[in-house]
């Protein structure tokens, strides 16, 4: 059965409705049009040319990405600066880009949720409600820990399972019950976890003035990759949608890209 770009528009918002993005979140079709038939798609979190060509290569004429190709004001849109490198080549090689962002951060079954999963924890619901969802929508998960664990303990378990960096704000020492888990940029939520007694939370993106006020407060941060923290929904992305097509009766092929990290950590003190 053929698909449209308007039928994969209209999965994303049954499973992550887009009314549950964020004020000015570009979340939808950003390149392509709704009418073209679907042939291939790629699930990844940045529309960058890597997975752009990749897609190219293995004829999955739609992207999902997570994150937005347009998300600020475009100034200007030229071929060898960015977002117009990946605008110009999806353009002329008949790429569609959808982004999905933030209804994936605050779904029940998303960003953080697969996270946590993925780290062996049970979430106990979000951290940062959605008052006008249901109780289970909104921002991060709440863990709570059955014997508490040394945060330095915590860390390295945390590194071994996303085989990547981790850095630490506050005391390697510390006894930690409780967590909260929020994939992305999430050190907002600093004052919000401290009011509900919640002392350390795993998050990408702590700015230094912010980690300086948390290690004087006795608040951990446990900092990750935003990229390599927000990958693991895209399996739980694909198990859906793959469910979807065979619904439909559809065979179109659906693959994931995993684009490397700008970050590469050269020296450990």
């Amino acid at each position: 059965m053929d698909l449209k770009v308007s039928d994969i528009l209209d999965f994303l918002n049954s499973i992550a409705p887009s009314f549950l993005a964020e004020k000015n979140d570009p979340t939808g079709l950003h390149i392509g049009s709704k009418q073209e038939l679907v042939v291939g798609i790629l699930l990844t979190i940045d529309p960058s040319l890597s997975a752009c060509r990749f897609a190219k290569e293995r004829n999955l004429n739609l992207i999902i990405s997570h994150h937005p190709l347009f998300y600020h004001p475009i100034q200007s849109l030229t071929p060898d600066a960015y977002p117009g490198t990946v605008a110009y080549f999806a353009i002329k090689e008949n790429l569609n880009l959808i982004a999905w962002h933030t209804p994936l951060d605050r779904v029940s079954w998303g960003v953080s949720s697969a996270l946590a999963e993925m780290l062996g924890f049970s979430p106990k619901g979000p951290i940062l409600t959605d008052q006008k969802q249901s109780e289970d929508v909104g921002l991060g998960v709440l863990v709570n820990f059955t014997k508490s664990v040394k945060l330095g303990e915590l860390a390295k378990q945390l590194a071994d399972k996303i085989n990547s960096w981790v850095m630490i704000v506050g005391d390697e020492e510390s006894e930690v019950e409780s967590l909260g888990i929020c994939g992305g940029a999430c050190s907002f939520l600093m004052e919000h976890l401290k009011k509900i007694g919640v002392f350390t939370l795993i998050t990408s993106d702590v700015k230094y003035h912010t980690a300086k006020k948390a290690k004087e407060e006795g608040f951990n941060f446990l900092i990750i990759d935003h990229g390599v923290a927000e990958s693991f929904v895209l399996t739980r992305l694909k198990d859906k949608l793959l469910q979807f097509l065979t619904q439909r009766g559809s065979k179109v092929k659906v693959e994931t890209y995993s684009s490397k990290s700008p970050y590469k950590i050269i020296q450990e003190v």
